[in-house]
């Protein structure tokens, strides 16, 4: 009898165990990605004074992209406008691809990447990093990478992963990591 409730146990633990394991298989954090091409996008609104466009692109999962562009400078959002322009001071362009943050699944934060530069400036870029939006609470900038700092990409991982669930927007500030004091307004 004994030997009956040892195993019964160890069976009991196997099973739980394989199913924690599966539950952490669908919380892990992984990538999508969604190409950014305004002319495939829907126009929601366009302000002549000022050269303002708003537009509704493809997204993830339902979740769609919100792109605006005023005065040659462009704002990503994810899901809906969050009614804050948050973009680079020197003019900008949106980059070719988003890539989207994923916790079991679900879309938790985008990160896109803005060209900067003119005539007079050397073209650079910028990360940020974004919290999804939805009705009710619009989603916010986590975080500014410099596209300089070395290995950018997975700081933007980082700083989606470890702050996006629950960065509280209005409330904290976004990081700002390497060189983009000329690139982001100030706070």
């Amino acid at each position: 009898m004994n030997k009956l409730m040892m195993g019964a146990a160890l069976g009991a633990m196997l099973v739980a165990g394989a199913g924690e394991a599966a539950a952490q298989r669908r919380a892990a954090i992984t990538s999508a990605y969604s190409d950014v091409n305004l002319d495939r996008c829907k126009v929601l609104r366009t302000v002549e004074e000022g050269a303002s466009t708003e537009w509704q692109c493809p997204g993830l999962k339902g979740t769609p992209l919100m792109i605006a562009s005023g005065d040659e400078r462009f704002d990503v959002d994810a899901g809906i406008f969050n009614e804050e322009f948050e973009s680079t001071s020197p003019f900008s362009s949106v980059g070719p691809r988003v890539e989207w943050r994923l916790r079991g699944g679900q879309p938790f934060a985008i990160i896109y990447r803005l060209r900067v530069g003119g005539d007079d400036r050397p073209e650079r870029t910028v990360l940020g990093v974004e919290t999804i939006g939805r009705r009710g609470r619009p989603g916010c900038l986590v975080a500014w990478i410099a596209g300089s700092v070395p290995n950018a990409n997975a700081t933007a991982r980082q700083q989606a992963d470890q702050r996006a669930g629950s960065f509280r927007c209005g409330r904290d500030r976004a990081a700002r990591i390497g060189n983009v004091a000329d690139l982001v307004a100030a706070e």
